[in-house]
């Protein structure tokens, strides 16, 4: 028996697993533009955007881990517009608009970045009553339109074809000059016409 079935906890699909974690391999090849970091062995689908993506099991094995993303179920739920709770389309089949469920922190109902997919309206509900964090302050918005922004990364240094760490988690804009130096962990959007909306009942 699962604990989601013991405890009727599911944790949202972005979330990361003990088992799904992987070494990061990478180092530094000539390129056009000077060094660039990529995997030691490359694959198909390392890139996207033209960043480096870092690589992750998606087998869902071993205890969820809720501070930690996937890298490969964040972007592509980003990709195909899926619900990070439930996996299905999160796109409003009447108004063709994307409910969005994020932390309220003030922010304009104006362009605004994030890094989390969006979550369909009937998820809505049961995400807002599962995350502590959205309990205290969530904000639930449908959205016209939204594009890559950027990334959450992982910087490196050249020493030779050597990758040597120099800084976790920075947030970088995909035109940035430090992008070829970069191990992305998480894409970020900009969210267009973001329109307040009152919180689905459940």
């Amino acid at each position: 028996m699962t604990a989601e079935a013991v405890t009727g906890f599911r944790p949202p699909a972005v979330i990361a697993y003990e088992g799904e974690v992987v070494p990061q391999h990478v180092i530094f090849a000539e390129s056009a533009n000077g060094p660039r970091l990529r995997h030691a062995q490359p694959r198909p689908g390392d890139w996207g955007y033209g960043v480096l993506r870092a690589r992750a099991k998606t087998n869902r094995r071993g205890k969820p881990n809720l501070k930690a993303v996937n890298t490969r179920r964040q972007w592509q739920y980003i990709d195909q517009g899926r619900c990070q709770v439930c996996r299905r389309p999160a796109r409003d089949r009447v108004t063709g608009r994307w409910w969005w469920l994020l932390a309220d922190d003030g922010r304009s109902a104006a362009q605004e970045y994030t890094n989390a997919p969006p979550t369909c309206r009937g998820c809505i509900p049961e995400a807002i009553t599962q995350c502590p964090h959205l309990r205290e302050a969530a904000a639930v918005y449908t959205v016209g339109s939204y594009q890559p922004y950027g990334v959450l990364a992982n910087l490196y240094v050249p020493f030779g074809e050597l990758a040597l760490p120099l800084a976790e988690g920075v947030e970088l804009t995909l035109a940035d000059s430090r992008i070829g130096q970069t191990l992305a962990t998480q894409l970020l959007i900009l969210l267009h016409d973001l329109r307040p909306e009152l919180p689905p009942a459940g």
